[in-house]
């Protein structure tokens, strides 16, 4: 029991230090994308059927400037998340690309319809940090007055960071409009 309790408290010590000593990933400055999946809820309101759909992405970013604010600290669209380039009508203005894509026979063609937007800052310090983790992005706009049920889809999604560095492109599943069972 002597040894046991000794070498045991030891080995305690050892793990601690050693789980203390992990090393940061080392991730490009450019955010990397990976698609992980779509979240499909189907309803009906007003005899019109809508899907709200949730991609989720993984992310990798080495520096960390992912995301930008919605609205200001006064909670209109002021502060530096709203200043050139990101400002209103810029190419940069959104930081998510979300192109729909429709499938005829056994190709895509691209829509009129982009859901492009923007999400939050992921982190609260503009010091540089690895982040890694997952975005999960809303598109609510579906509803059957504006696309025929039972079209499928997909979508092409790439982000922007801070410094206006793109992200590799990747494509969601596809998507039968209308005939989400809400997993």
């Amino acid at each position: 029991m002597k040894y046991m309790l000794k070498y045991g408290t030891m080995l305690l010590v050892l793990a601690l230090i050693a789980s203390g000593c992990r090393e940061e990933p080392n991730y490009s400055e450019i955010p990397h994308i990976e698609f992980d999946r779509v979240e499909q809820y189907t309803y009906t309101n007003n005899k019109i059927i809508s899907d709200t759909l949730i991609i989720a992405i993984d992310f990798q970013d080495g520096d960390g400037n992912l995301g930008l604010n919605r609205v200001g600290l006064d909670g209109t669209q002021s502060g530096p998340d709203f200043e050139p380039p990101f400002n209103s009508g810029s190419l940069y203005f959104n930081n998510f690309f979300a192109k729909l894509q429709i499938k005829r026979g056994n190709t895509y063609v691209d829509s009129f319809v982009n859901f492009d937007g923007r999400f939050p800052r992921l982190s609260s310090s503009d010091s540089p940090e690895t982040l890694e983790g997952e975005i999960r992005y809303t598109i609510d706009s579906f509803s059957s007055d504006a696309f025929p049920p039972g079209d499928t889809v997909r979508f092409e999604i790439f982000i922007y960071d801070r410094d206006l560095n793109k992200s590799n492109v990747v494509y969601t599943d596809d998507v039968v409009i209308y005939q989400g069972q809400g997993r």
